[in-house]
């Protein structure tokens, strides 16, 4: 026990990113049923954490507190857009133009 509360400790701010992410996108979201909304804000609470970590690995500077600004942005856009300003941002910097 006292291992997963030194864990919870030293990731509150990415957990808290992710429950912003999944109560963001749930609240968002108008159409479907509860299930449908449920899995959608589970897989923006994923993604705003595989994000996060994304960013870490890219920018080890990056303060832990940054993880509730993303999983906010995640749950706000929600994973669609998320995925689609991503591969837009990729594309330019690459400097493909072409849309798919």
């Amino acid at each position: 026990m006292d291992k997963f509360l030194t864990w919870l400790s030293e990731n509150s701010a990415v957990i808290t990113g992710a429950v912003f992410a999944f109560m963001i996108a749930f609240v968002q979201k108008k159409e479907g049923n509860v299930m449908e909304k449920i899995t959608g804000a589970f897989l923006c609470s994923l993604f705003s954490t595989g994000l996060f970590y994304g960013v870490v690995s890219v920018f080890p500077q990056c303060p832990q507190v940054a993880a509730v600004a993303i999983g906010s942005f995640v749950g706000f856009y929600g994973v669609d857009e998320c995925k689609r300003l991503i591969s837009e941002k990729i594309k330019n910097l690459l400097g493909n133009t072409k849309n798919d």
